[in-house]
């Protein structure tokens, strides 16, 4: 794979991720955003430490980013009751309430676009094996490191 079909597969793995967030005609966040609001859905109670742990951003980016979507009424921060000095993260009663409603499977998603059930089934599955070389490790650890075990 050359640099330029690598790029272009990034680019529709975003536009395959949006496509389960958001419906037609909804506000966009950008892609760093859509991240980090799907990481606070799944993770809540996190601090900004955790989202820069999950996603791979600088914390200076995620604090900015996370100071306009609770402008923006989409996340909620508050004190972690544990540690007053902590502030935790978490998705807006607005967000919370639309996020059923609203996301459509990947699976579904794949099936259209590519027209089958089984297409959409063997590509989450590459997807999955994909994520696994390239993301499931721990930091400094090689990709030929994580697909033989070795620590």
């Amino acid at each position: 794979m050359d640099r330029q079909r690598l790029h272009r597969l990034g680019r529709r793995l975003v536009e395959l991720s949006r496509q389960v967030q958001l419906e037609p005609g909804d506000v966009r966040p950008s892609p760093a955003e859509g991240l980090i609001i799907t990481d606070v859905m799944f993770h809540s109670n996190s601090t900004v430490g955790d989202v820069v742990a999950r996603t791979g951003y600088a914390q200076s980016y995620v604090s900015k980013c996370v100071a306009s979507l609770v402008e923006r009424g989409l996340l909620v921060t508050s004190t972690d009751e544990s540690d007053r000095r902590r502030t935790v993260i978490g998705p807006s009663p607005m967000l919370q309430s639309a996020t059923p409603r609203r996301m459509p499977s990947l699976a579904g998603i794949l099936a259209d676009d590519l027209g089958s059930d089984e297409a959409a089934r063997r590509t989450l599955m590459l997807l999955d094996d994909l994520f696994d070389a390239l993301l499931d490790r721990t930091p400094g650890e090689s990709s030929t490191d994580a697909g033989s075990g070795a620590s």
